[in-house]
Protein backbone atom coordinates (compact mmCIF):
# COMPACT_ATOMS: atom_id res chain seq x y z
CA UNK A 1 0.00 0.00 0.00
CA UNK A 2 1.46 3.33 -1.09
CA UNK A 3 2.01 5.77 1.79
CA UNK A 4 1.34 8.84 -0.38
CA UNK A 5 -1.99 7.42 -1.51
CA UNK A 6 -2.85 6.64 2.10
CA UNK A 7 -1.98 10.21 3.11
CA UNK A 8 -4.27 11.60 0.41
CA UNK A 9 -7.18 9.44 1.61
CA UNK A 10 -6.45 10.37 5.25
CA UNK A 11 -6.40 14.12 4.60
CA UNK A 12 -9.61 14.01 2.52
CA UNK A 13 -11.43 12.46 5.47
CA UNK A 14 -9.91 14.89 7.95
CA UNK A 15 -10.61 17.97 5.85
CA UNK A 16 -13.96 16.68 4.58
CA UNK A 17 -12.97 18.11 1.22
CA UNK A 18 -11.00 16.92 -1.80
CA UNK A 19 -10.05 20.52 -2.60
CA UNK A 20 -8.74 21.40 0.88
CA UNK A 21 -6.87 18.10 1.14
CA UNK A 22 -5.26 18.67 -2.26
CA UNK A 23 -4.20 22.19 -1.26
CA UNK A 24 -2.72 20.88 2.00
CA UNK A 25 -0.65 18.30 0.14
CA UNK A 26 0.24 20.66 -2.74
CA UNK A 27 -1.60 18.47 -5.25
CA UNK A 28 -4.34 19.06 -7.79
CA UNK A 29 -7.82 17.78 -7.05
CA UNK A 30 -7.68 15.26 -9.93
CA UNK A 31 -4.37 13.92 -8.59
CA UNK A 32 -5.69 13.32 -5.10
CA UNK A 33 -8.86 11.74 -6.52
CA UNK A 34 -6.65 9.32 -8.45
CA UNK A 35 -4.87 8.38 -5.22
CA UNK A 36 -8.15 7.30 -3.64
CA UNK A 37 -9.18 5.39 -6.76
CA UNK A 38 -5.84 3.57 -6.73
CA UNK A 39 -6.41 2.51 -3.12
CA UNK A 40 -9.92 1.35 -3.92
CA UNK A 41 -8.63 -0.74 -6.84
CA UNK A 42 -5.93 -2.29 -4.66
CA UNK A 43 -8.36 -3.15 -1.85
CA UNK A 44 -11.27 -3.96 -4.15
CA UNK A 45 -13.53 -1.86 -1.92
CA UNK A 46 -15.24 1.53 -2.11
CA UNK A 47 -13.75 3.73 0.61
CA UNK A 48 -15.61 7.05 0.29
CA UNK A 49 -19.13 8.12 -0.59
CA UNK A 50 -19.58 11.71 -1.78
CA UNK A 51 -22.51 14.03 -2.08
CA UNK A 52 -22.67 17.80 -2.29
CA UNK A 53 -22.57 18.37 1.43
CA UNK A 54 -20.24 15.81 2.95
CA UNK A 55 -17.86 12.90 2.49
CA UNK A 56 -18.80 9.66 4.23
CA UNK A 57 -16.67 6.64 4.98
CA UNK A 58 -17.89 3.23 3.95
CA UNK A 59 -17.33 0.36 6.43
CA UNK A 60 -14.09 -0.49 4.59
CA UNK A 61 -13.14 3.20 4.66
CA UNK A 62 -13.69 3.38 8.42
CA UNK A 63 -11.31 0.46 8.97
CA UNK A 64 -8.64 1.97 6.74
CA UNK A 65 -8.99 5.43 8.29
CA UNK A 66 -8.56 4.03 11.82
CA UNK A 67 -5.33 2.32 10.80
CA UNK A 68 -4.14 5.34 8.82
CA UNK A 69 -4.65 7.58 11.84
CA UNK A 70 -2.47 5.25 13.92
CA UNK A 71 0.20 5.08 11.21
CA UNK A 72 0.50 8.84 10.85
CA UNK A 73 0.42 9.38 14.63
CA UNK A 74 3.36 7.01 14.99
CA UNK A 75 5.23 8.74 12.18
CA UNK A 76 4.65 12.11 13.83
CA UNK A 77 5.91 10.72 17.13
CA UNK A 78 9.04 9.37 15.44
CA UNK A 79 9.62 12.75 13.77
CA UNK A 80 9.29 14.53 17.13
CA UNK A 81 11.68 12.14 18.86
CA UNK A 82 14.28 12.52 16.13
CA UNK A 83 13.91 16.31 16.17
CA UNK A 84 14.32 16.24 19.96
CA UNK A 85 17.82 14.85 19.52
CA UNK A 86 18.84 18.26 18.19
CA UNK A 87 16.99 20.32 20.78
CA UNK A 88 17.09 20.94 24.49
CA UNK A 89 14.25 18.96 26.07
CA UNK A 90 11.92 21.22 28.03
CA UNK A 91 8.53 21.01 29.70
CA UNK A 92 6.95 19.33 32.69
CA UNK A 93 6.80 15.64 33.54
CA UNK A 94 4.29 14.41 36.13
CA UNK A 95 4.80 10.89 37.48
CA UNK A 96 2.66 8.93 39.93
CA UNK A 97 4.33 6.34 42.15
CA UNK A 98 4.42 4.86 45.64
CA UNK A 99 6.31 6.03 48.72
CA UNK A 100 8.51 2.93 48.44
CA UNK A 101 9.56 3.73 44.87
CA UNK A 102 10.04 7.42 45.73
CA UNK A 103 12.27 6.64 48.69
CA UNK A 104 14.31 3.61 47.63
CA UNK A 105 14.08 3.12 43.85
CA UNK A 106 13.92 6.51 42.12
CA UNK A 107 16.41 8.89 43.82
CA UNK A 108 19.43 7.93 41.70
CA UNK A 109 17.33 7.81 38.53
CA UNK A 110 15.78 11.21 39.19
CA UNK A 111 19.20 12.74 39.88
CA UNK A 112 20.54 11.37 36.59
CA UNK A 113 17.46 12.55 34.68
CA UNK A 114 17.80 16.06 36.14
CA UNK A 115 21.48 16.13 35.17
CA UNK A 116 20.68 15.12 31.57
CA UNK A 117 17.53 17.22 31.13
CA UNK A 118 17.76 20.21 33.50
CA UNK A 119 15.02 22.10 31.64
CA UNK A 120 12.36 19.47 32.41
CA UNK A 121 10.35 20.22 35.53
CA UNK A 122 9.60 17.04 37.49
CA UNK A 123 6.35 16.63 39.42
CA UNK A 124 6.33 13.44 41.52
CA UNK A 125 2.99 12.42 43.07
CA UNK A 126 3.50 9.73 45.71
CA UNK A 127 0.38 7.64 46.31
CA UNK A 128 -0.50 4.04 47.05
CA UNK A 129 -0.40 1.85 43.93
CA UNK A 130 -4.21 1.68 43.49
CA UNK A 131 -4.36 5.49 43.67
CA UNK A 132 -1.57 5.78 41.09
CA UNK A 133 -3.91 4.14 38.58
CA UNK A 134 -6.54 6.80 39.26
CA UNK A 135 -3.98 9.57 38.70
CA UNK A 136 -3.20 8.07 35.30
CA UNK A 137 -6.89 7.62 34.42
CA UNK A 138 -7.65 11.24 35.31
CA UNK A 139 -4.65 12.49 33.28
CA UNK A 140 -3.14 14.06 36.39
CA UNK A 141 0.17 12.33 35.60
CA UNK A 142 1.80 11.19 32.34
CA UNK A 143 2.31 7.67 33.69
CA UNK A 144 2.69 5.72 36.89
CA UNK A 145 5.18 3.29 38.42
CA UNK A 146 3.28 0.86 40.61
CA UNK A 147 2.79 -2.72 41.70
CA UNK A 148 1.18 -4.74 38.90
CA UNK A 149 -1.24 -5.92 37.67
CA UNK A 150 -3.53 -2.96 37.00
CA UNK A 151 -7.21 -3.78 36.86
CA UNK A 152 -8.91 -1.28 34.57
CA UNK A 153 -9.72 -1.64 30.90
CA UNK A 154 -8.34 1.84 30.10
CA UNK A 155 -4.99 1.15 31.78
CA UNK A 156 -2.11 -0.88 30.41
CA UNK A 157 0.80 -2.19 32.46
CA UNK A 158 4.33 -3.20 31.50
CA UNK A 159 6.59 -5.09 33.93
CA UNK A 160 9.95 -3.33 34.44
CA UNK A 161 11.51 -5.06 37.45
CA UNK A 162 10.66 -7.27 40.42
CA UNK A 163 10.91 -6.52 44.12
CA UNK A 164 11.33 -9.05 46.95
CA UNK A 165 9.84 -8.60 50.40
CA UNK A 166 11.76 -9.91 53.40
CA UNK A 167 11.03 -10.31 57.09
CA UNK A 168 12.82 -7.79 59.30
CA UNK A 169 13.50 -8.16 63.01
CA UNK A 170 16.01 -6.88 65.62
CA UNK A 171 19.35 -8.73 65.80
CA UNK A 172 18.42 -10.28 69.16
CA UNK A 173 15.03 -11.62 67.96
CA UNK A 174 14.35 -15.36 67.99
CA UNK A 175 14.02 -15.39 64.17
CA UNK A 176 17.19 -13.39 63.46
CA UNK A 177 19.40 -16.47 63.11
CA UNK A 178 17.12 -18.14 60.56
CA UNK A 179 17.94 -17.95 56.83
CA UNK A 180 14.46 -18.91 55.63
CA UNK A 181 11.11 -19.31 57.30
CA UNK A 182 7.52 -19.96 56.30
CA UNK A 183 4.47 -17.82 56.95
CA UNK A 184 3.49 -20.13 59.82
CA UNK A 185 6.54 -18.94 61.77
CA UNK A 186 5.59 -15.29 61.20
CA UNK A 187 2.06 -15.52 62.57
CA UNK A 188 3.42 -16.64 65.93
CA UNK A 189 4.94 -13.19 66.56
CA UNK A 190 3.54 -9.64 66.94
CA UNK A 191 3.41 -8.11 63.46
CA UNK A 192 3.62 -4.52 62.22
CA UNK A 193 1.70 -4.04 58.95
CA UNK A 194 1.19 -1.35 56.36
CA UNK A 195 -2.27 0.13 56.63
CA UNK A 196 -5.09 -1.40 54.60
CA UNK A 197 -5.54 0.06 51.13
CA UNK A 198 -1.95 -0.46 50.07
CA UNK A 199 -1.21 -3.08 47.43
CA UNK A 200 1.46 -4.59 49.70
CA UNK A 201 -1.07 -5.17 52.47
CA UNK A 202 -3.64 -6.51 50.04
CA UNK A 203 -1.20 -9.05 48.59
CA UNK A 204 -0.08 -10.16 52.07
CA UNK A 205 -3.67 -10.61 53.25
CA UNK A 206 -4.44 -12.67 50.14
CA UNK A 207 -1.49 -15.00 50.77
CA UNK A 208 -2.51 -15.47 54.41
CA UNK A 209 -6.11 -16.25 53.47
CA UNK A 210 -4.92 -18.75 50.88
CA UNK A 211 -2.75 -20.47 53.50
CA UNK A 212 -5.45 -20.30 56.19
CA UNK A 213 -3.28 -18.12 58.45
CA UNK A 214 -3.99 -15.00 60.48
CA UNK A 215 -1.35 -12.42 61.36
CA UNK A 216 -1.08 -11.01 64.89
CA UNK A 217 -1.22 -7.39 63.73
CA UNK A 218 -0.17 -5.17 66.60
CA UNK A 219 -0.22 -1.92 64.60
CA UNK A 220 -1.28 -0.70 61.17
CA UNK A 221 1.24 1.93 60.09
CA UNK A 222 1.37 4.41 57.24
CA UNK A 223 4.89 3.98 55.92
CA UNK A 224 7.92 1.72 55.74
CA UNK A 225 10.23 4.17 57.51
CA UNK A 226 7.93 4.13 60.56
CA UNK A 227 7.72 0.35 60.43
CA UNK A 228 11.51 -0.02 60.31
CA UNK A 229 11.97 2.27 63.33
CA UNK A 230 9.36 0.42 65.38
CA UNK A 231 10.89 -2.96 64.51
CA UNK A 232 14.30 -1.65 65.62
CA UNK A 233 12.95 -0.84 69.09
CA UNK A 234 11.32 -4.25 69.45
CA UNK A 235 7.63 -3.50 68.92
CA UNK A 236 7.19 -6.34 66.40
CA UNK A 237 8.40 -7.90 63.17
CA UNK A 238 7.41 -6.85 59.64
CA UNK A 239 7.63 -7.59 55.92
CA UNK A 240 9.21 -4.84 53.83
CA UNK A 241 10.95 -4.56 50.44
CA UNK A 242 14.53 -5.83 50.70
CA UNK A 243 15.80 -2.67 49.02
CA UNK A 244 14.33 -0.59 51.87
CA UNK A 245 16.58 -1.99 54.62
CA UNK A 246 20.02 -2.17 53.03
CA UNK A 247 21.37 0.63 55.24
CA UNK A 248 19.96 -0.77 58.50
CA UNK A 249 21.23 -4.28 57.76
CA UNK A 250 24.71 -2.98 56.89
CA UNK A 251 24.78 -1.05 60.18
CA UNK A 252 23.65 -4.11 62.18
CA UNK A 253 20.43 -2.50 63.37
CA UNK A 254 18.12 -4.99 61.64
CA UNK A 255 18.26 -8.55 60.34
CA UNK A 256 16.46 -9.89 57.28
CA UNK A 257 15.02 -13.36 56.73
CA UNK A 258 13.70 -14.78 53.45
CA UNK A 259 10.06 -15.92 53.61
CA UNK A 260 9.07 -18.94 51.53
CA UNK A 261 5.86 -18.69 49.55
CA UNK A 262 5.81 -14.92 49.08
CA UNK A 263 7.46 -14.75 45.67
CA UNK A 264 8.46 -11.49 44.03
CA UNK A 265 6.29 -8.49 43.35
CA UNK A 266 6.23 -7.05 39.81
CA UNK A 267 6.73 -3.30 39.52
CA UNK A 268 5.98 -1.65 36.24
CA UNK A 269 4.81 1.14 34.03
CA UNK A 270 1.13 2.12 34.16
CA UNK A 271 -0.21 4.16 31.23
CA UNK A 272 -3.52 5.36 29.87
CA UNK A 273 -4.36 3.08 26.95
CA UNK A 274 -3.92 4.88 23.64
CA UNK A 275 -2.37 8.03 25.11
CA UNK A 276 0.57 9.40 23.14
CA UNK A 277 3.80 9.71 25.11
CA UNK A 278 5.44 13.10 25.42
CA UNK A 279 9.12 13.58 24.57
CA UNK A 280 9.90 13.96 28.27
CA UNK A 281 8.13 10.67 29.03
CA UNK A 282 10.08 8.92 26.29
CA UNK A 283 13.37 10.27 27.65
CA UNK A 284 12.53 9.24 31.23
CA UNK A 285 11.47 5.72 30.26
CA UNK A 286 14.57 5.32 28.14
CA UNK A 287 16.73 6.21 31.15
CA UNK A 288 14.67 3.96 33.42
CA UNK A 289 15.29 1.00 31.12
CA UNK A 290 19.01 1.84 31.14
CA UNK A 291 19.01 1.62 34.94
CA UNK A 292 17.06 -1.65 34.92
CA UNK A 293 19.34 -3.16 32.28
CA UNK A 294 22.47 -2.17 34.23
CA UNK A 295 21.07 -3.57 37.50
CA UNK A 296 20.98 -0.13 39.14
CA UNK A 297 17.35 -0.68 40.15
Amino acid sequence: MDLYQLRGFYEIVREQSFTRAADKLFLTQPAISLQVKALERELDEILLERNRRQIRLTPAGEILFAHAREVFARLASARDEIAALKKVLRGRLAIGTSDTNCTYILPGLLAEFRARYPEVQLDIRNRMSPEVGNLVLNDEVEFGLATLPVKHRDLVGEVLFARRDVLICPPDHALAARRRIGLKQIVAHPFLALERGSTSRQLLDEVCRREGLELQVEMNLGGIEIIKRYVEIGLGIALVPEVAVEEEVAAGRLCTVRVMGLGKREIGLVEHRGRRRSQATGAFLGLLREFVGEGRI
